[in-house]
């Protein structure tokens, strides 16, 4: 009855204000219309993006197992750091090692009330509505407590299409959200710590630990008062508060900051005077990029372990990433094989530079202006012209216009001066490159790998490039004679003869230009001859050569013809040596690897290198073959090995030049490591012009000899090299008795090249 008297009477109040005072009446109506509209509508917003209308809210377990964007580290065989893989260079602390005076100068210029909300701060909500939107004060802070800081650091505020403050509004109610169950899942402490780790400072430094090391030169924990608070007071402009760039305005708002201390009880009156006295002492030091060891390999290992990771996911789907989920890499390389084999390259490719340039004297380094032209059309700067729409003639034109560039230069200080692109691309054609491997042969575990003499001049690798293989192609085609039968006696004929063939007919031929008589298998490849070499794969016929080859590991197509005897079948130092490691394997080829496992930082394997081994040889055949080889070293092609260098550790090995000594090779094995050189020029056409001083003899062979080299002379790692290959059996010593050479009745057949048609063949000397 009182509550219907109540209705009545209010409802007669309103009639009367409507009646006498129509505008205030309606205006009010309207108004809380309005605002009771605002609030269905937040609280629909706010329905709606906690189920993920506006995007994924991560749940409570994922807010847990979030961490830190933290780069992947690789490590060498022994554990010595790499080089680390990341998008931000950052390193965690825990919050034990926090100074309290840090945390307490964060907590009260940041959040004041950090350790009494739950993730929202509505008195916080409230100042900012009053002050800036009844009051219409400017700079009264977000509202936002360290959690939602958190959480907008960790998670960002992608676009979302609907104008910028729609979105903003939409980000707020998601961080609110999200800070919420960050709460309550999570101590205030951890929170703390995760923010501070996670936190941008000035100079793009990642975390407190890079701050404190960059700005004071000292860990977290050995922060002043004074210094914690100056990060701190950077944190409202990374930009305009930077302590190095804007000391002023950074010192003023320190003194704040210290004040707020005051005011929050966490130092006393005398403390923040003290404070405010004490000077900053800043020691500015940005750290130069961390030198990553063993570049060209380092470089391979980011690829490879991207690959062997895209199946692989996280236990809650995500896939894995190595510049953010803080893995480790374990390879095979050692960086003690590697220190020696970077030092062998760049003895080597000194020496060879120099006599390069004796050897051109005035001339240009390509045969042919078509390398010139195929190195510009090869070059970045062509291809960003060509991508953007330039043609032809406009990129002609731009690389012939001249300004201030440097022009580097392996191993040495850059040319600097006014220079154009065409400039710089044939200063580039006018060095050499070499690449150089050496893996433990019973596994196939890389130990060094040089892929050129200079990572800053190139980071071309020339272990992975393609090029012709020479007369280094010759030993497979003697191992596929072994496995079909054929003895290390059988007497090939070294008389030229002229085959037909499927682009005409063709004449192979010597390097010495001699020919004549006979070679038994082991001395056609001790001496490397072309002529027996092309007979022997004639008698054999190419599909055991090309079935062999790649049953060794040897990719690619691989056309079954004649000339392949004489190299000219591509493929790369990698598999190269790979190749060649089953000889002295007994027979079983192992392909090469160089990442044993990779794991997850609390060291859950995630990948690991399964072992696999096929056997190609058997273990006499390949017994066969490391004696054979060793002829070559002993007194072949490969012979320099002794008698110029004086390695004396036991050796097998085979030289290999192609044609018009455009490259290079050896490849070669101690009792227990295979190694393989490459050397040549950026392309084809930048060769030495004469086959003595370009053959592979002369500018592979001489890298393996200076590794061997520095090697011997390392009393902790000449054991690594093996004492020796095994014994021969008596049955193989006697299959090898024959004559190496039997020379014709008559005179030696010298070629008359004015009487017999001549292809131009590989060359070996």
């Amino acid at each position: 009855m009182n509550f219907t008297r109540r209705l009545a009477g209010l409802r007669a109040r309103l009639h009367t204000w409507r009646t006498e005072r129509p505008k205030t009446f309606y205006s009010l109506t309207a108004f809380l219309t309005l605002g009771l509209l605002g609030v269905l509508s937040v609280a629909v917003l706010l329905v709606a993006v906690n189920l993920g209308a506006f995007g994924h809210l991560p749940s409570r377990q994922e807010l847990l197992d979030y961490r830190n964007d933290i780069g992947s580290e690789a490590y060498d065989v022994n554990g010595r750091s790499l080089g680390r893989f990341f998008k931000q260079d950052r390193e965690e602390t825990a919050y034990e090692e926090l100074p309290q005076h840090l945390v307490h100068a964060l907590v009260a210029t940041e959040d004041s009330r950090f350790y009494t909300h739950g993730g929202i701060d509505w008195e916080a909500y409230a100042r900012v509505l009053f002050k800036t939107i009844l009051q219409g004060a400017d700079d009264q802070g977000g509202g936002s407590t360290l959690s939602q800081q958190l959480i907008k650091n960790a998670y960002g505020r992608p676009a979302l299409g609907y104008g910028y403050r729609m979105d903003m509004l939409l980000h707020k109610l998601r961080e609110a959200i999200l800070a919420r169950r960050l709460e309550d899942v999570m101590p205030k402490e951890e929170v703390m710590e995760r923010y501070l780790n996670t936190v941008s400072f000035p100079g793009n430094t990642y975390g407190i630990t890079a701050a404190s090391r960059r700005y004071f030169q000292v860990e977290p924990a050995e922060l002043t008062v004074r210094q914690a608070a100056s990060l701190v007071a950077s944190l409202k402009g990374t930009s305009s508060y930077d302590p190095r760039r804007a000391p002023d305005r950074n010192a003023r708002r320190t003194d704040l900051v210290l004040t707020l201390m005051g005011r929050a009880g966490y130092l006393t009156a005398e403390e923040v005077a003290a404070a405010q006295a004490d000077p900053l002492c800043m020691v500015y030091y940005r750290e130069p990029p961390r030198k990553v060891e063993a570049p060209y390999f380092t470089q391979r290992v980011r690829q490879q372990a991207a690959e062997l990771l895209a199946d692989r996911k996280h236990a809650n789907g995500r896939p894995y990433n190595i510049n953010t989920d803080n893995l480790r890499i374990y390879t095979t390389l050692d960086l003690r094989y590697q220190a020696h084999a970077e030092r062998a390259v760049t003895r080597q490719m000194k020496l060879l530079q120099r006599d390069f340039e004796r050897h051109l004297g005035r001339r240009d380094p390509w045969e042919t202006q078509a390398s010139l032209a195929g190195a510009i059309r090869t070059s970045d700067r062509w291809r960003a012209g060509r991508a953007a729409g330039l043609d032809s003639l406009a990129l002609v034109d731009s690389f012939n216009v001249k300004r201030q560039m440097q022009l580097p230069v392996p191993n040495g200080e850059p040319l600097v001066g006014q220079y154009s692109a065409l400039d710089s691309v044939a200063h580039s054609l006018r060095y050499l490159r070499a690449g150089f491997l050496v893996l433990d042969h019973t596994g196939g575990a890389v130990r060094a790998w040089v892929g050129g003499s200079d990572f800053g001049f190139s980071r071309y690798d020339h272990v992975t490039s393609r090029r012709q293989t020479g007369s280094t192609y010759k030993a497979f085609v003697y191992a596929a004679a072994l496995r079909q039968g054929y003895d290390p006696c059988y007497r090939l004929s070294n008389a030229l003869q002229t085959y037909a063939d499927e682009d005409g007919p063709w004449t192979p031929h010597n390097s010495d230009w001699v020919h004549g008589g006979t070679y038994s298998m082991h001395g056609a490849l001790t001496h490397s001859s072309n002529v027996a070499a092309v007979k022997m794969i004639m008698d054999l016929t190419p599909e055991p050569v090309v079935e062999i080859s790649h049953e060794l590991g040897i990719t690619g197509e691989i056309r079954p013809i004649p000339s392949i005897a004489l190299g000219t079948v591509e493929s790369t130092l990698y598999e190269m040596v790979g190749a060649y490691a089953a000889f002295p394997n007994g027979g079983e080829h192992a392909e090469p690897y160089f990442i044993s496992r990779i794991e997850e930082a609390d060291g859950t394997v995630i990948y690991t290198h399964a072992a696999a081994t096929r056997r190609v040889l058997s273990q006499e055949q390949a017994a066969t073959m490391v004696a054979m080889l060793r002829r070559v070293v002993e007194q072949g092609t490969a012979s320099r090995l002794r008698w110029e260098y004086g390695v004396l550790q036991p050796s097998i090995g085979k030289t290999g030049t192609t044609q018009n000594m455009a490259d290079g090779w050896f490849v070669g094995s101690t009792p227990t490591l295979t190694g393989g050189a490459w050397v040549g020029g950026e392309n084809t056409g930048v060769r030495f012009r004469s086959g003595e001083m370009g053959n592979g003899a002369r500018s592979a062979l001489p890298v393996w000899a200076y590794f061997l080299q520095n090697m011997e002379a390392d009393t902790a790692l000449v054991g690594a090299l093996g004492e020796d290959f095994p014994a021969p059996s008596d049955e193989l010593r006697r299959s090898m008795r024959c004559a190496e050479y039997v020379p014709p009745a008559e005179r030696v057949e010298v070629l008359d090249t004015t009487a017999v048609p001549v292809l131009t063949d590989p060359v070996e000397l």
